[in-house]
């Protein structure tokens, strides 16, 4: 009776509703969204959820070092975001859509050279994305720069974290405006840019016949990011007091002495935020919704798929290397001593290394690519983790073998697994001939792709770590670079705040060493 009461007499909101559509579709017009709007939502919405993102790196990171380095660490997240979209804003994404004259004559194909500070020729004709142009360009153009900002901001944040603590802010300040505004935009331009050496997004002058699968970035973000980590850190910083301990006269690596982490709650909220944001960094990486969202929700499907299983192999792997190495399968224990061997760690930063893994083939491969993907990646990841350890590089949240030594997995992948259906649906659907040449290794290609792949990891990495050793190693000459004094003892750094102080014990109180010091001076 209620229900057929309020079909009688409808409440006052929905008789306006009613009515608007009533109106609306007598004066001939459409209730839907037109394509140019839906593809502007699409991007907007991706642009949104790959922001968040930032909220998950500083979770990560916060949950990853000690309590008086949080705010340090909250500082250059901040940073990242702000500076870069600034940067973005004024050269970044001229260097990396600008024009270039590739295409038509081969010269250049490496950075734009135009539209600084969204300018220039963007602004007239039919194909201007600013709002003074016209046609499908004009809502697009301004959600496509915003698209891509988010992106910049993710391949910066990748750093933070590994150089936690240690890294002075203003040589980080000095990394930000040098990633965001040349090192990523140049690397955009030659793989995403349709006049870019390496692009797909064209029918000629492609390298090896294919260009590069790179679909969402595991190596446009993730391994540039992941080799400024490595070389920053590698190099130019020194590890945390007691990072590294010896036993038995072999190095043993993870076995942190020195102040404990904030705690493993951050770390996993940053991890589920991160996993959350990726839908939106594979999947919108179609750029447009109107006839894409099968490749979408394809892209998506298989984003989790590979998270998943690299999670559980991860976990796995590290419970059984922890079981051999401490010779565990000789003696019998408790479900609490099982429990000590799952560690939130590795399974946490497997999901990571899953996500980057997939990023570049997550529309090209098979379903059971992706759990393949997934499988050995974790294997790449948990090596390359603990072969990093074994070096002495103090990487506090695994930014080099999540993002760069599992970006270069990830790139590796359509070479051997894209498929010809899903790789002529997500390029070209009418060139079957490009598809069978360009499919993967183990369904028939001819490792065109495969090539160029690999042709474009030698390019990333020496260009990024060419470019990073350079510049720091100016910095570094003049004292710019590493905090003064031990990173981890518990006075702040100098470059810092001194407001900086524990984050659960605001005013703490003196240590021991500044107990005797007052002692003698007294």
């Amino acid at each position: 009776e209620h229900l057929l009461l309020v079909l009688m007499r409808p409440p006052r909101t929905m008789r306006w509703m009613i009515l608007a559509l009533a109106f609306g579709r007598a004066a001939g017009e459409s209730s839907f969204l037109s394509e140019e709007d839906a593809d502007t939502f699409w991007l907007i919405f991706g642009m949104s959820n790959v922001f968040f993102m930032q909220t998950g790196f500083a979770m990560l990171e916060a949950g990853s070092v000690h309590q008086t380095k949080v705010r340090h660490v909250l500082l250059k997240n901040i940073l990242d975001a702000s500076i870069g979209a600034l940067v973005w804003w004024s050269f970044g994404y001229g260097f990396a859509y600008g024009s270039d004259a590739f295409k038509e004559t081969g010269k250049n194909g490496f950075i734009g050279g135009s539209g600084f500070f969204y300018e220039n020729e963007w602004n007239r004709g039919e194909d201007a994305p600013p709002l003074t142009g016209t046609g499908f360009a004009k809502t697009h153009g301004k959600a496509m720069w915003q698209f891509q900002w988010a992106f910049a901001g993710v391949a910066a944040t990748i750093v933070s974290g590994a150089v936690a603590g240690r890294c002075q802010t203003t040589s980080y300040i000095c990394y930000v405006l040098l990633i965001t505004g040349f090192i990523y935009p140049a690397i955009v331009h030659m793989a995403w840019s349709d006049d870019g050496k390496f692009s797909r997004f064209r029918s000629n002058r492609l390298v090896f016949g294919c260009g590069v699968m790179d679909f969402a970035g595991s190596g446009v973000v993730h391994l540039t990011g992941g080799v400024a980590s490595v070389i920053i850190n590698g190099i130019f910083l020194d590890a945390r007091r007691g990072r590294f301990v010896r036993d038995r006269d072999s190095v043993v690596a993870g076995e942190f002495e020195g102040p404990e982490p904030s705690g493993a709650i951050f770390r996993i909220l940053g991890v589920l935020i991160l996993w959350f944001g990726w839908y939106a960094f594979n999947g919108v990486s179609t750029l447009v919704l109107t006839g894409q969202g099968g490749l979408a929700a394809h892209a998506i499907m298989n984003t989790t798929l590979t998270a998943t299983s690299c999670c559980l192999t991860t976990a796995a792997v590290s419970a059984l290397h922890d079981l051999v190495a401490d010779k565990r399968f000789k003696k019998s224990f408790d479900v609490r001593d099982k429990d000590e061997l799952y560690d939130t760690n590795y399974p946490g930063n497997g999901i990571l290394a899953g996500l980057v893994a997939i990023t570049a083939g997550c529309a090209v491969v098979s379903h059971w690519g992706a759990v393949a993907v997934g499988f050995s990646t974790a294997f790449v990841y948990y090596g390359s983790s603990r072969f990093i350890d074994y070096m002495k590089i103090d990487d506090v949240v695994d930014a080099f073998p999540v993002h760069g030594v599992c970006g270069i997995w990830g790139l590796l992948m359509p070479g051997l697994l894209a498929t010809e259906y899903y790789y002529k649906l997500a390029v070209d659907p009418d060139d079957t001939a490009r598809a069978r040449r360009c499919r993967g290794v183990f369904y028939g290609g001819n490792g065109s792709a495969l090539a160029a792949a690999c042709l474009f990891i030698l390019i990333i990495v020496a260009f990024t770590a060419g470019v990073i050793f350079v510049v720091f190693y100016v910095l570094d000459t003049r004292g710019l670079v590493k905090v003064d004094g031990d990173p981890e003892a518990d006075q702040t750094d100098d470059d810092v705040s001194p407001r900086d102080q524990p984050v659960s014990n605001y005013r703490r109180r003196p240590n021991s060493q500044q107990l005797n010091s007052r002692a003698q001076a007294a």
